[in-house]
């Protein structure tokens, strides 16, 4: 047991922060504006990117780089149960099924073992989703092939030609 307090993220805060707020809240710009841009320009810069954009929050952040990646619907994204709930609303919210993969206790990291785990059981779990979606799709495409009659006038090839308008059907 500590006999002094450890706090969580001390902040580092010399005159020279102090200085730029002051002159912040001095402007017209308390929010976006000069500084942001700067501050862009300058991490741009510092990481070697064409470009950065700054965000209110992490939450945010995780939200524009899913966006970015082209994460969404059919997407499955490894996320840790170790979070704040955000890291997994960001995943949901742009469409993904988020995948919650345990820690290894002694660090608290992402348990690698358990990661490759839960993507063979993604993988599986999607093999399986388009067998079914197959079995549909054939069970379907038998129960159209029966209105092929010369009553109808609808034929084989026909039907043929629609199926990936009933494939489009079967997945929507």
């Amino acid at each position: 047991m500590r006999d002094n307090f450890l706090p969580f993220s001390p902040p580092l805060i010399g005159e020279e922060e102090i200085a730029e707020v002051v002159e912040t809240l001095r402007s017209d710009w308390i929010t976006t504006g000069p500084k942001v841009r700067r501050f862009e320009q300058e991490f741009a810069e510092a990481i070697g990117a064409q470009a950065a954009l700054a965000v209110s929050s992490c939450t945010a952040a995780m939200h524009l780089a899913l966006a970015a990646l082209g994460v969404g619907p059919g997407n499955a994204v490894i996320a840790s149960p170790m979070t704040f709930c955000s890291g997994v609303h960001v995943i949901e919210q742009v469409g993904a099924l988020p995948v919650l993969v345990d820690v290894e206790p002694d660090t608290l990291n992402l348990d690698p073992a358990k990661v490759a785990e839960s993507i063979e059981k993604v993988q599986a779990a999607e093999a399986l989703l388009k067998s079914c979606e197959c079995a549909i799709y054939r069970a379907r495409f038998i129960s159209f092939r029966s209105i092929c009659t010369p009553t109808t006038g609808i034929n084989m090839v026909t039907l043929l030609r629609l199926s990936p308008l009933l494939t489009a059907s079967i997945s929507a």
